[in-house]
């Protein structure tokens, strides 16, 4: 007979409590997890060449290409009990994104200084080119999942 007393009280105590207690964060269970990483590099190619007679004339040409690119992601994920009144909930929120760019430098050049040899023409000329493009993207990601088991659906 006592025993079948103590298993309502011991239930609406249970139910009791929960509703109490969760609004207050007294009790929380969960687990979570993070994922981050950047994958990405810049490659450099660097080409060119300087000629030079003594102090008379040089030739120049040069030609430096960047590329870079990258990769990113930033994801948080938790789930835990209880989520508002007794319900199991999850959230996941977090970044991804990619880049890709390009730069061009160029010079190209020629002087002559006809003093040392008796003639006195003295011409100079460098041009110089300069390219730079990127492309970046990025998305954000939020989500929320939470289901109440004294109600009749998810939200």
């Amino acid at each position: 007979m006592v025993r079948i007393r103590a298993l309502p009280i011991a239930a609406c105590l249970i139910i009791s409590l929960s509703l109490v207690s969760v609004p207050c964060g007294a009790i929380s269970l969960g687990a979570g997890i993070l994922f981050d990483k950047h994958i990405g590099d810049t490659i450099n190619f660097n080409f060119g060449k300087t000629i030079g007679v003594g102090n008379s004339a040089f030739g120049i040409a040069g030609l430096n290409v960047a590329v870079s690119w990258g990769a990113d992601y930033d994801l948080a994920a938790m789930a835990g009990y209880p989520y508002g009144y007794g319900g199991v909930g999850s959230v996941t929120q977090g970044d991804m994104g990619y880049n890709l760019g390009v730069t061009v430098d160029a010079v190209q050049g020629a002087g002559f200084n006809g003093a040392a040899w008796g003639v006195p023409v003295v011409e100079q000329d460098i041009t110089t080119t300069h390219f730079g493009q990127a492309i970046a993207e990025s998305a954000q990601i939020s989500d929320t999942q939470v289901a109440f088991p004294f109600s009749a659906g998810y939200i």
